[in-house]
């Protein structure tokens, strides 16, 4: 495969995310392309002081590109010479709680699927369609926002100011694309969200009509992530996408969740299948003995393989959990000490190819990277709830947008001619970049340290600075033509 240059940088939008004249052109061309007939009769639901909403709309979604964090400083611009209302008019509109951002991120995401579909931009057949369930803190400093409270981050393992957003994500092959989130906060035992009485007295709180899609939103918060990821699945499926696999880390596989997407149908398959790593202090069933899972290696050795793709060794069998028959792989990468599980309800899948389907969930971590990083995901402060649900909206319809500029950009510019040996000839995809320096630089230098995989994923993905230096100390290793990348 030749490798552009662009490897260095893993960033899906960076580039289009700080340029405003290629804003300008994106805008222009790229929404262009979408039918906004039924996005904007959502929008303009809620009209403001005469302005219509998709105007609105278009304002907002514009002015995140241009260096501009928030309303005010969109006011205190040179750009605030082209409005014609000041500030309250955007505030008010960003918490109208009948603006249904749900439906209008959906609809801006099957609009996206249909135009890849019409250019005729075939995905990568190695690369299946998933759906993959994930969240991520969003962190905010204002103590007076509607159910704000102190979440638990696991990459610092410290409790911080902010909420949970949950996202599920439709990769198809290439690009993944933020299909549904809710939000969530964290009681905690004491019920108080980690807030003093005091402070729960000074946040911000109003009454919702039982209708308005602000009300649905705002009860998900306490609805567990469990059942909000199940009926994000439901929802994907009855609105078209049609998913092989699920992937979810260890959080979300439990038999309630398993079972749950077991039971969905689609169109063109019997069954979505679920991949995903599994605590190991759970009882299974193989080879018609109970056992813990944690156990299932010194009572295994026998069948214990070493693969040297990933430079590891691995147990497989097919194992029971509740009642759900699906492939286990047991998994001790050189230098760690102890066993990791990786279940898969498709029996069929061995242990390389389910690796490579499992680290598809990865671009879910540049996802949230890069909303934060360019952006700006963390940066309304509103003390409104439904602020920043539209506020995260915008931010993921802008990814959107983005993500499908740099898409046939980057992926159609070798023209029709050579679209026969696309696969040799293309950049590489995000998940093929990323892959490739994860299995060069963790395998072969890193796991003799016992460093955890996920946990060296995500810091790596966090630190783009030494991503690309990393990565630049590869390159020469990477452009070796005799080297065959697993």
């Amino acid at each position: 495969m030749q490798h552009c240059k662009g490897i260095k940088n893993i960033s899906e939008v960076s580039k289009y995310a700080s340029d405003s004249s290629v804003l300008l052109k994106t805008f222009e061309n790229i929404i262009g392309q979408f039918r906004l007939t039924y996005v904007n009769e959502l929008l303009n639901k809620a009209k403001v002081k005469g302005i219509q909403g998709d105007k609105i709309f278009k304002t907002l979604f514009v002015f995140c590109f241009l260096g501009i964090k928030n309303v005010n400083q969109l006011m205190l611009s040179g750009y605030s010479k082209e409005l014609n209302h000041g500030k309250d008019v955007f505030y008010d509109y960003l918490k109208n709680e009948w603006v249904d951002w749900s439906k209008i991120l959906t609809l801006f995401i099957k609009q996206f699927i249909k135009i890849v579909d019409k250019k005729g931009d075939s995905t990568d057949i190695k690369s299946p369609k998933c759906l993959i369930l994930d969240d991520t803190l969003i962190e905010k400093s204002g103590k007076t926002i509607e159910q704000i409270g102190k979440v638990f981050d696991h990459c610092t393992h410290k409790y911080i100011l902010g909420i949970k957003a949950l996202v599920c994500g439709y990769w198809d092959g290439k690009s993944l694309m933020p299909l549904a989130f809710s939000l969530h906060n964290e009681p905690g035992k004491s019920k108080n969200r980690g807030m003093k009485t005091k402070e729960l007295s000074n946040q911000f709180s109003k009454d919702r009509e039982k209708d308005s899609p602000g009300k649905t939103r705002f009860e998900q918060i306490s609805i567990d992530k469990i059942t909000m990821a199940i009926q994000m699945i439901k929802n994907a499926v009855k609105s078209g996408v049609q998913p092989m696999y699920v992937l979810a880390d260890s959080w979300f596989m439990c038999e309630d969740f398993i079972s749950s997407i077991q039971k969905i149908k689609t169109k063109y398959t019997k069954t979505i299948h679920v991949i995903g790593l599994m605590k190991t202090n759970r009882n299974i069933t193989i080879s018609g003995i109970k056992r813990m899972a944690n156990l299932i290696p010194q009572h295994h050795k026998k069948d214990i393989t070493n693969c040297k793709t990933y430079k590891c060794q691995y147990i497989s069998s097919i194992v029971e959990y509740k009642g759900i028959k699906a492939r286990a792989f047991w998994i001790k990468f050189k230098g760690q000490e102890n066993w990791k599980m990786l279940v898969c309800t498709d029996l069929n899948l061995n242990f390389v190819t389910a690796m490579e389907y499992y680290q598809i969930r990865w671009g879910i971590e540049v996802f949230f990277k890069e909303c934060k990083q360019n952006l700006g995901l963390n940066n309304c402060q509103s003390t409104d709830f439904d602020a920043h649900v539209a506020w995260i909206t915008l931010t993921f319809i802008s990814y959107t947008m983005l993500a499908l500029r740099k898409r046939f950009d980057d992926y159609e510019t070798l023209g029709e001619v050579f679209r026969d040996f696309k696969n040799e000839l293309l950049e590489m995809t995000l998940i093929d970049k990323l892959w490739t320096i994860i299995h060069e630089v963790f395998i072969e230098i890193l796991s003799d340290l016992g460093l955890d995989l996920d946990v060296f994923v995500k810091q790596l993905i966090d630190n783009q600075d030494t991503l690309n230096k990393l990565t630049l100390l590869n390159l020469n290793f990477l452009m070796c033509p005799n080297r065959k990348i697993a």
